[in-house]
């Protein structure tokens, strides 16, 4: 047999054996395997109660999602008879700086995030004391300085009940009729049994005082209304809250929870507007639906003719406790024991709130008052449920600019760190560092209409340990959260976010040797369906643009376990480089590769031959390519970084100290400058796909014809494990965030 006889006789024993391979694999396969690691959620069987069932990773990030919905929903004209609220407000007549004291009654409808209905009822007493002192420092009393005392205590009785239609005109009947209007007091028995499912009791007092100082300037004032100005501020205010929620949520069960909050916030601002002048009005009328109709034209008026650039920056620095008992209000004793608890703990609220506004956040005074309630509590309703402190701080920057009628911008990112200790359960003590950045866009506002186009968005990663009692930190997990919203925005918009996302899922596992990644990305045109195709007419003449028919909103989350966390941080530098480069963009990719073959890492530096640099990337004369050893000596530099990023949580001493760090470093407060998406591409691909664990949600519509609505839930669960303390984690983080006006 000759030479090549014999290869190819090998080359053909070769291919038989790949193709056995491939049929036994096709044959052991799921032959349901779509070929995506992502599935769809499937709730478990109705359970009788109004929470609804969520994956670890959907529940950690609820709170976050629940909020993003109620922002992109308001000032939006959705539904016209959504936008319909009775809302009085009647002063008692006290003078001089007690002026703003007043009573307040209103009723309006809300949605929640599957766009069903609640109505409203709320009554609230706010009892104000503001007083101003201010001196003219300029000749031409244009620049004045001032310094303003401030202090406040507001209850409020807030009742919010489900309805069981989406179609908020259905309701109007229901809005109008006032003696259906219900209150939280007075807490009996009788009226706690006859709670319906869903429906939620809000009782909050609240005490505030502040102290501000201002410097101001009269830019223009030509006479005519015109008057443009300019200002910085500082202020410090504290912030006492004790609040109580009863909430029907099953049959058999009524969920009782007691909050106590204090903080300390410091602002610090500058400002520029200009007022354009309004048109005059008459305000003297005499009849309440006249007077009513009255404000609401002087809001739109005054909302609509001023412009301003403002920023801002706060700390803040405050204290929580919670206490949650859950009992059965089909039981008389279980609901007379609740009644009585509520009666006495609505007597408590101003106390409490007085007490706490007065209290060093983190002081022990605060788990003193936990303690004296939990025994209280405990001789009519035994030890609650649940019970924790949060010590919390957080420092924030904002930007805003409105132009009236065409846009306004709001920007705001968020750096906190919270410390919660349980006092039921198993105890413990979790630890979560976020970084947060958020913006919202509004274009073309019609007045009562609200903007015609708006766009949110809103990047978010935390890190988050657990001790156990008596025990040190466990290593961190990393949890990564992205939220985007429309409101009349083209089909590329939405699909240009997912493959976003994708971008970060696509390269997991990159520098492991995985090769399978493409079963990682997000399945984009199910979720994100490009808009139907417009052929051109028999002119020939170009289709239409693309039409700005989606609404809505989505959520992602994504999840990096313990032993992805630990992967990461423990990467070599070659691994880092490798992932820094396949991250690239395709402008810098040339350059990147070329670094990654050419360059040395030593001393922390990424060193490379300036005169090979220059031959391989020359700087044109003619300015074609000028600037080209420039942005190879900025992306060496910011290559490095990254590595002494990484490398910065890996030396970390302790875990919580790790977890801070890359919460850091994620939100973009790392050397590198590379934030979110655009250094989640290179921390990934260090990590085990098998390690990553994911949520997405959606709620999209369109107006466009053969374009159905966009509602999907996908897990990525397929062959992983449950992230420990994930799901524990969540809870306690939807415990402790703001709640919105539809949950407790």
């Amino acid at each position: 047999m000759s030479q090549r006889d014999r290869a190819a006789r090998r080359a053909l024993l070769l291919g038989a054996v790949i193709l056995a391979s491939l049929a036994a694999r096709a044959a052991a396969a799921d032959p349901d395997d779509d070929g995506s690691d992502w599935t769809a959620f499937q709730a478990p069987a109705a359970t009788g109660t109004v929470l609804a069932p969520d994956t670890a990773e959907g529940g950690f990030s609820a709170p976050d999602r629940q909020s993003f919905d109620a922002k992109l929903r308001s000032k939006v004209l959705d539904q016209l008879c959504r936008q319909l609220k009775v809302n009085q407000d009647i002063g008692v007549g006290l003078p001089g700086d007690f002026s703003g004291t007043r009573l307040g009654l209103a009723r309006y409808l809300a949605t929640y995030p599957d766009n069903s209905l609640a109505v409203v009822d709320e009554e609230r007493l706010n009892a104000s004391f503001v007083h101003g002192f201010a001196r003219e420092l300029g000749g031409d009393a244009s620049l004045t300085g001032g310094l303003s005392l401030s202090a406040s205590i507001t209850g409020t009785s807030m009742v919010v009940r489900r309805l069981d239609s989406k179609q908020s005109c259905d309701e109007v009947g229901r809005l109008a009729n006032f003696t259906d209007i219900k209150t939280a007091v007075p807490m009996t028995a009788k009226r706690i049994a006859a709670m319906q499912l869903g429906e939620l009791w809000r009782v909050p007092m609240t005490l505030t005082y502040g102290q501000g100082l201002s410097l101001s300037d009269i830019l223009n004032n030509d006479g005519s209304g015109h008057i443009g100005s300019a200002s910085i501020t500082f202020g410090r205010s504290d912030a006492g809250t004790a609040s109580m929620t009863l909430y029907r949520i099953a049959d058999d069960q009524v969920r009782f929870r007691f909050r106590i909050d204090h903080v300390v916030i410091y602002n610090r601002g500058a400002g520029i507007y200009q007022t354009i002048p309004a048109i005059a009005f008459a305000t003297d009328a005499h009849n309440i639906l006249l007077r009513y109709f009255q404000k609401q034209i002087a809001n739109q008026l005054d909302r609509y003719t001023s412009l301003w650039l403002t920023y801002g920056r706060s700390s803040s620095d405050g204290a929580k406790v919670l206490m949650e008992f859950v009992l059965d209000p089909r039981d008389p004793a279980q609901a007379e024991a609740l009644a009585r608890a509520a009666r006495g703990d609505f007597a408590e609220l101003v106390r409490m709130a007085v007490r706490m506004s007065t209290l060093h956040a983190g002081d022990a005074d605060t788990l003193k008052d936990y303690e004296r309630l939990r025994q209280d509590h405990a001789k009519q309703l035994g030890d609650p449920t649940y019970a924790a402190s949060d010590n919390y701080r957080a420092k924030t920057h904002s930007f805003s600019f409105n132009l009236p009628l065409f846009i306004q911008h709001n920007a705001t990112s968020l750096f906190g760190a919270d410390a919660v200790t349980r006092y039921t359960g198993p105890g413990g003590r979790f630890r979560f560092y976020r970084a947060d950045k958020s913006k919202s866009n509004e274009y073309f506002t019609l007045p009562w209409v609200g903007p015609m186009v708006k766009d949110n968005s809103q990047r978010d990663v935390e890190t988050v340990t657990y001790a156990p009692p008596g025990s040190g930190p466990g290593e961190p997990i990393m949890v990564y959260i992205r939220n985007e919203g429309y409101l009349r925005e083209p089909a590329s918009t939405v699909r240009g976010n997912i493959e976003e996302m994708n971008g970060v899922l696509a390269l997991a596992g990159a520098q492991r040797g995985e090769t399978a990644r493409a079963r990682l990305q997000l399945p984009e045109d199910s979720i994100a369906p490009p808009a139907p195709k417009r052929e051109a007419d028999y002119g020939g003449e170009e289709p239409p643009a693309e039409p700005s028919d989606r609404k809505g909103w989505m959520s992602f989350t994504l999840v990096f376990n313990q032993k992805a966390v630990s992967d990461i941080v423990s990467a070599s530098a070659d691994q880092i480089l490798k992932a820094f480069a396949l991250a690239a963009d395709r402008y810098d990719r040339p350059m990147a590769d070329w670094l990654l073959a050419h360059g040395t890492f030593r001393g922390g530096k990424l060193e490379y031959d300036w005169r090979a640099a220059r031959r391989a990337f020359p700087d044109e004369e003619d300015g074609a390519g000028a600037g080209s050893s420039r942005e190879l000596e900025n992306l060496a530099r910011q290559a490095a970084a990254v590595v002494a990023d990484v490398w910065s949580a890996r030396d970390a001493k302790i875990p919580t100290a790790r977890a801070r760090r890359l919460a850091e470093i994620v939100g973009g407060k790392g050397r590198s400058g590379l934030a979110y998406e655009d250094i989640l591409r290179v921390l990934v691909q260090l990590a085990d796909p098998m390690d990553l664990t994911g949520d997405f949600v959606s709620n999209m519509k369109s107006t466009a014809k053969g374009v159905k609505d966009l509602n999907a839930h996908l897990v990525l669960k397929k062959g992983r494990a449950e992230v420990p303390m994930l799901r524990d984690a969540g809870a306690t983080k939807s415990r402790f965030a703001e709640p919105s006006i539809l949950t407790d």
